[in-house]
């Protein structure tokens, strides 16, 4: 329920939960509360046309990955393990048995190009999924097996749901392995989540940022980085989801 609950109450603090909620509280409270309910709808309006603006989107998630500049193969160090957090795929195709992948495939991408650049001799893959579908962490060792990684070189670690299970249940096989040093591959923006979950705990494993899946993109300024647009309200509703992930973590290592 929990895990649930954890899920479900961000939607409403996301632009597009929010600005219906103000829209609905105002669309019910117009009779009684005609200038209240104007303030209201006035604020849901801007707030959604500031979170589609890609002006916005950009700046928002710029403060994230910047934290994690992109670097080259070549400045990586080479470990004992590469971890690849989970995240890239939206479940197998109905009447198939492909699996769907979403925007943040270049984490898996990039975990092959670290393998096969000899950067490390294992992957290990962190990734569940709800009761009775299958578990990420198996459709991303089907992909990478079909992309030339060798099984041998795969581990499952298949029953996290978030970050902080990633590393909560990613730590006791790596100690297992006494891997001493990782590369810890996910989304730039998500990185310093992901860091902070690995070093929670008393392990003394290093951990090597190993990020990629930018979303910040250099464009030119015109009229429509100034106009909403559905995939800037994406990416920014990703960065708050980040933020408010952040928060979280905070509250509970307190």
């Amino acid at each position: 329920m929990s895990y649930l609950l954890s899920k479900l109450l961000p939607l409403f603090v996301y632009p597009l939960g929010s600005s219906l909620l103000l829209s609905l509280l105002a669309f019910f409270g117009w009779r009684r509360w005609q200038r209240g309910a104007r303030v209201m709808l006035g604020v849901a309006v801007l707030w959604l046309w500031v979170a589609s603006s890609p002006w916005f989107s950009q700046w928002l998630m710029g403060t994230l990955e910047k934290q994690f500049p992109p670097v080259s193969l070549s400045q990586l160090p080479a470990a004992d393990v590469i971890v690849l957090l989970g995240g890239m795929t939206s479940g197998v195709i109905p009447g198939t048995n492909r699996v769907d992948l979403s925007d943040s495939v270049d984490r898996l991408l990039f975990a092959r190009e670290l393998y096969l650049a000899g950067k490390a001799p294992l992957i290990l893959l962190s990734g569940g999924n709800a009761k009775g579908y299958e578990a990420e962490a198996v459709s991303m060792r089907k992909i990478l097996i079909s992309l030339g990684v060798p099984a041998t070189a795969l581990l499952l670690e298949d029953g996290s749901r978030n970050t902080h299970q990633n590393a909560q249940f990613s730590l006791p096989i790596l100690h297992s392995l006494n891997a001493r040093r990782i590369l810890l591959v996910t989304s730039a923006y998500h990185m310093r989540r992901a860091i902070s979950e690995f070093e929670s705990s008393e392990s003394k494993i290093e951990i090597a940022a190993a990020a990629t899946d930018y979303q910040r993109t250099n464009k030119p300024y015109t009229l429509l980085y100034w106009l909403p647009q559905a995939a800037a309200l994406q990416v920014s509703t990703r960065a708050i989801k980040e933020y408010l992930g952040q928060a979280f973590q905070y509250l509970r290592h307190l």
